[in-house]
């Protein structure tokens, strides 16, 4: 049927034309378009203005989306991020679009009808090649909804609008990639100050020991990974000394670390654990104000292992700085205020001679680690303590506590303590000993006799879930939780019978890092990759203290005794990573024009960390004996 316009018959009555017989009126045929009844369309993608962006860089993208038909509506949008030389040809021949990449998966809840604008934080890809790039957005990728108008959830050649170029998509500029560059990005302390003990001063202390303990962050660019030496200087009298770094590997300290780059890894991280010489700690004595606040600075280099002409050295130093202290000797028993009011931590007190109460202790207290990602702190202590005058005797104890980070959050994943005591007059003579698993008490004993000799060896196996935390892999986001896994114990023998003492391991830790992931979007599988040791701690302890000689009938009495306390340490080595396979989509191009135009499968990968330990260590934390004349 034709419909012949109204307007048209109007201008003909009143202007009086007539049709002969012969004559053929010209008539315009007029098909109403179809109503559309239901679609959903982005009409808009922009970000505002922005200064050259680099890999890894977020970028906040404002997009506009139109329902129609729809009420309530839950539709996912997913995000590509395209160069613009891909469209540079204006072929009729459709060709695979080689550089494009998924960046982001979003699902958008309750849309009703009508125009809603929305954002989202796109972050750029590692390995991103510098040049103009398209951010281009997908709705309904797997047409779960059933729409009158398909072809414009997308950019198409099919859609009318869209063949003039003008698709919905923004643009951004990305900075050229170096050819070849390592980065030292930062470097971070498991402690809040160092504190050093004066040249004189020797408690026993092996040589493998550790006075900082820290970690780097590192990137990279280019293609040309391999070997890398880390140098450490410190600032002494104005000018720059080089130190020494711990190399679990060779079991010795080295004059640089080395590390690996990965190809996978772009987040870095370099564990580092270093020690200072006998003789720069002297320089440092020399030129120590104790009325003053002082500050340690240090220089951290990184240098090409194989000089292979790095683009940019400019960003392959680091300058940094801690607090530092020197703990001067005292006569007395009192832990000085300057330590204790700052870092509530014990002191290592030499003997005092004469009549005084008499103390040796030592304290290890370091972590290890991102507290973003993971981290172990260890803290250790061992005390002996003497009483000469009086009611004559002594006491032990010994303490460890492990405490873990998962994604920022706390966990005290373990704590022993152990405190034995003997007096002559058999007050106060006894022992207590607690343990703490995951904040639970799981054992506690404890007596109080004039002799006593006790011995135990408890074990645990324990499995626990720590901590939840959100990922972006790839474009999918994934939920994992973390935790450990492994086993915790002690062995140790304590007693008092003239002689009191107490030997063994005080607590074993063995734990390992686990993680489990799921997503809820239309992945084909995402999870945890992970063989994480996060910490294999054994802490030892032997001490004795002799009172047999306190009596009157002795010609030259005095007290004899030892503490040697000991550890065995290796500290989050392994790897621990996420991954995600996604049902994709394949683009092609014609006319310059990009659309999708089949489906592929890819693979993301996320390390959070790939590590070698570095703190593989044993050694001997305090070591004292002798003899004290009464």
């Amino acid at each position: 049927m034709r419909l012949i316009p109204y307007a048209l018959l109007s201008l003909a009555t009143l202007t009086g034309c007539q049709f002969s017989e012969n004559d053929t009126p010209d008539v315009t045929v007029v098909t109403p378009a179809p109503e559309v009844q239901s679609n959903l369309e982005i009409t808009e993608i922009s970000t505002g203005p922005l200064d050259m962006l680099a890999p890894n860089d977020t970028v906040k993208t404002y997009y506009t989306v139109d329902v129609t038909g729809f009420d309530n509506v839950d539709v996912e949008v997913h995000f590509y991020l395209m160069h613009s030389d891909e469209l540079d040809t204006q072929s009729e021949q459709e060709a695979a679009i080689e550089d494009i990449q998924q960046i982001a998966v979003v699902e958008l809840a309750g849309l009703s009808s009508g125009t809603s604008e929305h954002e989202i934080e796109l972050t750029l890809p590692n390995a991103l090649e510098g040049g103009n790039y398209h951010i281009l957005a997908q709705i309904d990728p797997n047409d779960l909804h059933v729409e009158d108008i398909e072809e414009d959830n997308h950019p198409s050649v099919d859609h009318e609008p869209h063949l003039e170029g003008n698709f919905p998509h923004a643009d951004i500029v990305v900075r050229e990639q170096e050819g070849h560059d390592y980065k030292l990005l930062g470097a971070e302390f498991g402690q809040t100050a160092l504190i050093l003990d004066t040249p004189n001063v020797n408690n026993g202390t092996s040589d493998h020991h550790s006075d900082l303990i820290g970690y780097f962050e590192a990137d990279y660019e280019g293609t040309n990974l391999g070997l890398s030496h880390i140098k450490a200087e410190v600032m002494v009298a104005g000018n720059w000394v080089e130190t020494h770094f711990w190399d679990a590997t060779a079991g010795q300290y080295t004059d640089t670390l080395a590390h690996e780059f990965r190809a996978e890894l772009h987040d870095e991280h370099i564990g580092f654990d270093i020690a200072l010489e006998p003789e720069l700690i002297k320089s440092l004595h020399d030129n120590y104000n104790a009325e003053a606040e002082n500050t340690l600075e240090l220089r951290f280099t990184l240098i090409d292992a194989a000089q292979d002409a790095e683009t940019n050295t400019d960003n392959n130093q680091v300058l940094t700085s801690i607090p530092f202290y020197f703990f001067e000797q005292e006569d007395a028993t009192q832990v000085p205020a300057s330590r204790s009011a700052r870092f509530n931590e014990h002191a290592i007190v030499p003997a005092s001679v004469g009549l005084a109460n008499i103390n040796f202790q030592s304290e290890f207290d370091k972590s290890y680690g991102d507290k973003s990602k993971f981290s172990v702190g260890v803290d250790l202590q061992g005390q002996l303590f003497i009483v000469p005058t009086g009611d004559p005797g002594g006491r032990i104890t010994g303490e460890g506590t492990v405490e873990a980070y998962f994604f920022n959050a706390k966990n005290t994943l373990f704590s022993i303590s152990y405190n034995g005591s003997a007096y002559i007059s058999g007050l106060n003579t006894g022992y207590e000993s607690e343990m703490i698993i995951f904040n639970n008490v799981v054992f506690e004993d404890e007596k109080f006799t004039a002799k006593y000799e006790k011995s135990w060896e408890k074990k645990w196996e324990e499995d626990k879930t720590l901590a939840q935390a959100t990922f972006t892999v790839g474009p999918i986001p994934i939920k994992v939780e973390a935790g450990v896994t492994g086993n915790l114990g002690f062995e140790l023998t304590v007693g008092y019978n003239a002689e009191l003492y107490a030997e063994g391991d005080l607590f074993h830790v063995d734990f390992g890092a686990f993680g489990r992931g799921g997503v809820n979007l239309l992945v084909a599988s995402a999870g945890v990759q992970a063989i994480l040791t996060l910490i294999d701690n054994t802490f030892a302890m032997e001490s004795n203290a002799g009172f047999a000689l306190l009596t009157n009938n002795n010609a030259n009495p005095h007290i004899y005794y030892g503490i040697e306390l000991k550890n065995d340490l290796d500290v989050i080595s392994g790897k621990f990573g996420l991954y995600a396979e996604t049902y994709g989509v394949k683009w092609c191009k014609k006319w310059g024009i990009p659309y999708p135009c089949g489906k592929k499968t890819s693979r993301y990968d996320l390390w959070l960390y790939q590590t070698n330990s570095v703190f593989d260590k044993s050694w001997t934390i305090y070591s004292k004996e002798g003899e004290i004349d009464l």
